[in-house]
């Protein structure tokens, strides 16, 4: 479980952060040169389309922020919907890369670098003029070359998680109407008095991840009135079923509404550079003062870049 001092210090990051780069949220334009009457460029929203070369799952998605590059040079990150100046006129390459924020944190906004950059080659600045970019530009999608084989958005009858040794309870799908989300079943983890700790795994094979900062992350839609924690399993070459480390990687907490999260495991992943692969594990204790704890899952998927064989 995730101790109090661990969560402190996440905050504390988050907080350090936000401090130092809060200024690039409103603007790293460098006003050089001899024009001093900016372009206006205005992104309403970014949207996560369909890749037809893969199958992604979900659309569910929480595209915060646009990065957003002339002629490769980042001007600013800029949280949607935004308008920003630009001390450029005539045609330039712009280009927009999708952003979130990693682990859900305020302070740790991040390039997305699974989703599409969107690329506009001929981009006609206008001085002293709003131009707003059409909403059916502003498309993203998955990148082709991903890994995206584990998925579990508890569609049909077969659920691809297992309860972890002590657990006392599993998780199963639920068709209530009131826990459905996209108008579609859901996982369900139930505490109360009798059952008070849960922790979960996919069932099957061990993920074989790659390393070297290569960004691997856990998407999840998520409903809780029960705080609960996700963690990585790490597994050497002496064992493929009992994990030789356990890393909490991130707490999350009581939410009334359906959240969008993206978990980084990427510095987990490289730091245990000797490991021969690993499984995410989800769970949690029933909090003190709730009777009947109710949390919710869908579309949890791993996402990673294919690597060269």
């Amino acid at each position: 479980m995730i101790s109090q001092k661990y969560s402190f210090i996440l905050i504390f990051k988050a907080l350090l952060f936000l401090f130092i780069f809060a200024p690039l949220f409103f603007s790293c334009n460098k006003f050089d040169g001899t024009q001093t009457i900016p372009a206006y460029i205005h992104i309403e929203k970014i949207t996560l389309v369909d890749n037809p070369n893969i199958n992604e799952g979900s659309l569910s998605n929480k595209i915060t922020d646009a990065w957003v590059y002339v002629d490769d040079e980042l001007i600013g990150a800029f949280q949607l919907p935004a308008t920003f100046p630009v001390l450029k006129s005539g045609k330039h390459k712009i280009s927009i890369h999708p952003g979130i924020k990693m682990n859900g944190m305020l302070g740790t906004r991040v390039e997305y670098e699974f989703y599409k950059n969107i690329d506009i080659t001929d981009f006609n600045f206008v001085e002293d003029s709003i131009i707003k970019i059409d909403t059916l530009v502003t498309r993203t999608s998955y990148r082709d070359n991903l890994n995206l084989d584990w998925k579990e958005d508890f569609d049909d009858g077969t659920i691809l998680f297992q309860k972890r040794t002590g657990s006392d309870t599993n998780i199963i799908q639920t068709i209530a109407p009131a826990n459905l989300f996209e108008g579609t079943p859901t996982g369900i983890v139930n505490l109360d008095q009798n059952h008070t700790f849960f922790e979960i795994e996919p069932v099957g094979d061990n993920f074989v991840l790659p390393k070297n900062s290569s960004p691997v992350f856990l998407e999840m839609n998520y409903k809780t009135n029960n705080s609960f924690y996700v963690g990585l399993l790490v597994y050497s070459s002496s064992s493929q079923t009992i994990p030789s480390a356990k890393v909490s990687t991130i707490a999350l907490y009581p939410s009334s509404e359906w959240k969008k999260i993206y978990i980084n495991f990427t510095p987990d992943v490289s730091d245990y550079y000797n490991a021969t692969s690993f499984k995410f594990f989800i769970g949690g204790y029933k909090d003190d003062g709730i009777q009947n704890a109710e949390i919710l899952f869908d579309n949890i998927k791993m996402v990673y870049f294919k690597t060269s064989k």
